[in-house]
């Protein structure tokens, strides 16, 4: 598989303001959602996540990484669903709230 395409094992899945559930599988489509949709576009981790998905887009080795970046850029902006969620450990670490 070429770098890039590399998916996660345990995808993060977000429920948005509007209700509607979004899974992430891959750092591509998680880079996009924080460039594009992502509601509060600042703070360190934040920014720390695009840099890894980024990363991770170019090689597989940083996909874990960007993954786990990009749960704690929720969190940091308070977009998780509820307490002990959001983890980055397993699939249920991985569901959290956009608000």
């Amino acid at each position: 598989m070429p770098p890039g395409n590399s998916t996660w094992t345990d995808p993060v899945e977000l429920t948005l303001q509007s209700g509607l559930e979004r899974t992430f599988r891959e750092p591509y489509d998680a880079l996009y959602f924080l460039e594009e949709e992502w509601p509060t576009r600042s703070g360190a981790a934040y920014e720390r996540a695009k840099r890894w998905c980024r990363l991770a887009i170019e090689t597989d080795e940083a996909a874990d990484v960007a993954r786990k970046a990009f749960i704690a850029a929720a969190r940091q902006a308070g977009m998780l669903a509820g307490a002990g969620v959001g983890r980055g450990n397993s699939s249920a670490g991985g569901r959290m709230a956009v608000a």
